[in-house]
């Protein structure tokens, strides 16, 4: 039996290479299950060579719009720093909670280092975190102790805070279906 979880991001971190390295030393007959939030040409093509006779199964069918959530574009001003940026829009639209996504944990703990500079209750969330300490933060968060989290997709996953106001895309994410899930993780149980 083997199991690929989260395969997109292993694909997007690099570990892509590695991961098929360890499929190709396996012994066959074998099950081999594959899940993924998001179905990038590579994860289709890898899908392709390594399972027979596979069956997708879709467990939400992500729209491009979500009900219940607006979504704000805002330009950047190239004149200033991406984070002097950022820092404007947190002004202007004073999040009572945000989740900030970047695409980097270099990203993740520039931003929210930052943000802390200049007074704001943020912290990173990455994969280089341990367990221990995502649930430390994220228990924070949820306490409504923690008023930003900087994260990135792969700490996000399953990010599950009943009253967050405010999702921004530090990062614009790769694929659709990642813009979707992040943008998910507001909006929730009825709420706008």
């Amino acid at each position: 039996l083997a199991v690929l979880d989260e395969a997109d991001e292993m694909l997007s971190m690099g570990f892509w290479d590695e991961v098929t390295a360890i499929l190709d030393q396996l012994p066959n007959p074998r099950q081999t299950f594959l899940f993924s939030a998001t179905l990038p040409d590579q994860i289709r093509r890898a899908a392709a060579k390594y399972l027979r006779d596979p069956e997708r199964v879709d467990i939400s069918r992500d729209e491009l719009t979500v009900e219940g959530i607006t979504n704000v574009y805002y330009e950047r001003d190239d004149n200033l720093p991406k984070p002097r940026n950022l820092l404007y829009l947190l002004e202007v639209e004073r999040p009572e909670t945000a989740v900030i996504f970047c695409n980097t944990r270099d990203d993740a703990s520039v931003v929210a280092a930052f943000l802390r500079r200049q007074g704001l209750n943020a912290l990173a969330l990455s994969g280089e975190f341990s367990q221990r300490d995502r649930e430390r933060i994220m228990g924070r968060m949820k306490r409504g102790e923690l008023q930003y989290l900087v994260a990135t997709d792969i700490a996000a996953r399953g990010i599950d805070i009943s009253d967050l106001s405010h999702v921004i895309n530090y990062s614009l994410p790769e694929f659709t279906e990642v813009y979707v899930h992040r943008v998910g993780r507001t909006g929730r149980i009825g709420k706008k």
